[in-house]
């Protein structure tokens, strides 16, 4: 009778609550998986398109050897301008490489600057937008010489999120 009212409960809700048994992993195979996990964490993610392009390996030395030896002039010439910076109080267009060396330490913040030193190019995201360093503090990309791109620009910083 508990049962008959529970399921009618339920059903006069809209909520239907199921259950299963999962058996339990086996997990005398530790190291294995460790293994495993390892391995696949080491595998390349980054798009084929990325990979066989290597103007953006070159960029993403050159950055990191930039950002590394804290080399603003260096960095700054690795972006495109109007640079786009998305801060928490909102977005901001840098149009000229003056603007962004007056800002530089507002937009090139630690946690920028560690998701570009800690980025493996074979880790990279790449989408339509262009290649995401981190988790979107940076996004890059070949920039537009003419109106069709082609052939495609120079890589450079198209937007930071600090």
């Amino acid at each position: 009778m508990l049962a008959e009212k529970s399921v009618a409960g339920a059903a006069s809700n809209g909520v239907v609550v199921t259950g299963s048994r999962i058996p339990q992993p086996n997990v005398s195979n530790r190291e294995d998986n460790a293994l495993g996990r390892a391995q696949t964490a080491d595998a390349s993610s980054a798009p084929d398109w990325v990979l066989k392009d290597a103007s953006y390996a070159t960029f993403l030395k050159r950055l990191q050897a930039a950002v590394r030896a804290n080399d603003r002039g260096a960095v700054i010439k690795l972006i495109a301008v109007p640079l786009r910076v998305n801060f928490d109080s909102g977005s901001r267009l840098y149009r000229d490489a003056r603007s962004v060396r007056a800002d530089y330490e507002r937009i090139f913040t630690p946690r920028v600057t560690q998701a570009i030193l800690g980025q493996r190019f074979d880790q990279l995201f790449g989408r339509d937008r262009g290649l995401m360093i981190g988790s979107g503090q940076v996004w890059f990309d070949h920039t537009c010489t003419n109106a069709q791109c082609s052939p495609p620009g120079p890589v450079r910083i198209t937007a930071v999120n600090p």
